[in-house]
């Protein structure tokens, strides 16, 4: 595989790269609204990247209190990557810097691959959870979540 080179920081993107990593998961409600996209990263707390040979193949932002709340916000790998242990580098990195704050949280898809993905790497469903019951509610504007 090529060499992977993973970068913190918000110096090493470029909005065209961005929009083309965004595209190639087909998250369009981002990249429908680019500078929406370009300014919640630029407000993020964390962002890190993976790329090869000078192309974004990775990408996760987290934003944070930095001392009682971590959330993983976004976090995509360019489907020519996948199953290549990109997104657990980007993921860890961004654990790293917050293994300091008490919780972290993140809020994905229904897809079995995605909960196995996270699982794998310590997070709880809080549909799941025994000791602590959590509840997690969750208010979107302009979408109905019935």
């Amino acid at each position: 595989m090529e060499n992977i080179d993973i970068r913190e920081g918000k110096d090493n993107l470029t909005e065209n790269g961005i929009l083309e990593l965004y595209n190639s998961v087909g998250w369009s409600n981002y990249t429908d609204k680019p500078d929406e996209l370009m300014k919640a990263i630029s407000n993020s707390s964390f962002v890190v990247t993976a790329h090869i040979e000078n192309k974004i193949v990775g990408f996760a932002r987290s934003v944070s209190d930095d001392c009682s709340i971590h959330y993983l916000q976004d976090i995509l790998i360019h489907p020519e990557y996948h199953k290549k242990g990109i997104g657990r580098k980007l993921l860890n990195k961004c654990l790293e810097r917050f293994k300091h704050v008490k919780t972290h949280v993140i809020l994905t898809d229904n897809e079995e691959k995605q909960k196995k993905f996270y699982e794998s790497l310590g997070y709880k469903n809080t549909k799941s959870l025994n000791k602590i019951q959590l509840n997690c509610y969750v208010k979107m504007n302009n979408i109905n979540l019935e």
